[in-house]
């Protein structure tokens, strides 16, 4: 590959757990290493020896931290950390993989095991899905910070209005803690240690996406966090195709749907010179689907990426080793391996993407539509709210991952060609003039509620 642009320049990237294989080389300019197992010194040895910029990416709620769950790190079991629902059991990424109720104690585990990253000589570290669920809240760990918190014992989430939103916003405060102490932290090692300024971003889902499913995750809060150096938005069309309403016809509505998410993790570096790479995903994590249909939604999701200029830093496949040996439909009979015709589109999609050029829109856009970090505090309702049976199933409707009381205004605006951005009330505060870019908002406060007065009067 001819490079007409150095590859310090960081473009493009790819996420792999995967080491350097030379079939599969997606000519770009950095490699995230993923994991932080026994093989990652020759993985990111060999990564840099074929010429890439390395970067290293964990998960920072979730993992194979079994050392530390065990009590092997510190001599204290920390299985209490799970993320637990009412129910009493562990919310589970995979087999003895809980999502974490981040203390103090698993920041400074996750911060010990980084460090070996940075002695092998990684440029940058990726902590992604800051992921604590909306369901959860039940845990010993959570109930030990609710009161360091908010001083006074811990109220379950389904007990009142109240409670929910305390815990929900002690969620995101959990999250923000975390990420800001790790990367204060490792910053500091790999200055003091080998002189080097190392960069930390965070690769999460979109604000629409969490609030949708049913995550809290520092988003906006982020932008106060001083270790953070910028982000990727992980957006594709897992994300992209959960169903939403319109005109009384429920589906996906994939291009639709991509365009807000892309557009409101835009918004997440506005005016802080913080770095954004789109995500893009030639297949999904779920392999059921057949090759058109990777296809097609995947060429949606770029098409709605690219509506967004001011960005032109992508991440062009994460696990490309599925993408170029997979078979698909998974356990299917009918699997085939990708389509060659597919495999050139998606290489000269790749080559394309690092030579786009940044700037403005011809038509820019002028319609704001407000979301804000609040959208994840309210995404489900006590029992109270729903002791009525009509307003329960009135109130599941708006909980669920439909998420009516946002798509309901945007997907109109959409569909009748209105060019709408989803824009952050939480910034009013932040940045002067933050709202100056448009001539009309769309608001509702059902689905996001002002944290302060001056938000709402701005």
């Amino acid at each position: 590959m001819a490079y007409i642009r150095p590859r310090s320049e960081e473009r493009t990237g790819y996420q792999t757990v995967a080491g350097y294989y030379g079939k599969i080389d997606c000519g770009c300019d950095f490699v995230m290493v993923y994991g932080m197992d026994d093989a990652m010194k020759h993985k990111i040895a060999e990564f840099r020896k074929n010429g890439y910029v390395v970067h290293l990416m964990t998960g920072i709620s979730w993992g194979g931290y079994l050392d530390y769950l065990n009590g092997d790190w510190d001599g204290r079991n920390h299985w209490d950390e799970a993320q637990t629902q009412r129910d009493g059991t562990m919310i589970l990424h995979h087999k003895d993989t809980p999502y974490m109720v981040p203390s103090i104690a698993f920041a400074d585990y996750i911060t010990e095991k980084m460090k070996t990253a940075v002695d092998y000589g990684v440029e940058a570290i990726h902590v992604e899905e800051p992921e604590f669920w909306d369901r959860a809240g039940y845990s010993e760990a959570f109930k030990r910070e609710y009161r360091l918190y908010y001083h006074e014992d811990w109220q379950a989430p389904h007990e009142s209005v109240d409670a929910h939103y305390k815990c929900a916003k002690l969620k995101l405060y959990l999250y923000k803690r975390t990420i800001d102490r790790v990367s204060t932290a490792i910053k500091e090692y790999a200055l003091t240690a080998y002189s080097k300024e190392i960069r930390f971003y965070v690769p999460t889902h979109s604000l629409t996406s969490y609030s949708q499913i049913g995550i809290v995750s520092p988003e906006a809060a982020l932008t106060d966090s001083a270790g953070v150096d910028g982000y990727i938005a992980q957006i594709w069309t897992n994300t992209a195709r959960v169903q939403n309403d319109y005109e009384g016809v429920r589906g996906e509505r994939v291009f639709e749907s991509a365009y807000l998410e892309y557009g409101i993790m835009q918004e997440l570096v506005k005016g802080t010179g913080r770095r954004m790479w789109f995500l893009h995903d030639p297949v999904e994590d779920y392999g059921a689907h057949d090759w058109d249909d990777y296809r097609r939604n995947y060429l949606k999701t770029v098409t709605a990426s690219i509506m967004h200029p001011k960005i032109n830093t992508y991440e062009i496949s994460p696990w490309p080793n599925r993408v170029f040996d997979g078979v698909y439909p998974a356990g299917s009979p009918d699997k085939k391996p990708i389509p060659p015709e597919y495999a050139s589109i998606l290489n000269n999609v790749f080559q394309t993407l690092g030579d786009m050029e940044n700037g403005e829109t011809t038509f820019p856009v002028r319609t704001g539509l407000l979301m804000s970090d609040s959208a994840m505090f309210q995404r489900s309702y006590p029992d109270c709210a729903k002791a009525d049976a009509e307003n329960g199933k009135l109130l599941d409707y708006r909980a669920s991952h439909l998420f009516p009381d946002f798509f309901g205004m945007a997907m109109p605006l959409l569909k009748y060609g209105v060019l709408i951005r989803p824009v952050l009330l939480d910034n009013v505060r932040r940045f002067v003039g933050y709202l100056d870019d448009y001539d009309v908002l769309v608001v509702s406060y059902e689905h996001i509620k002002p944290s302060y007065p001056d938000e709402n009067a701005a």
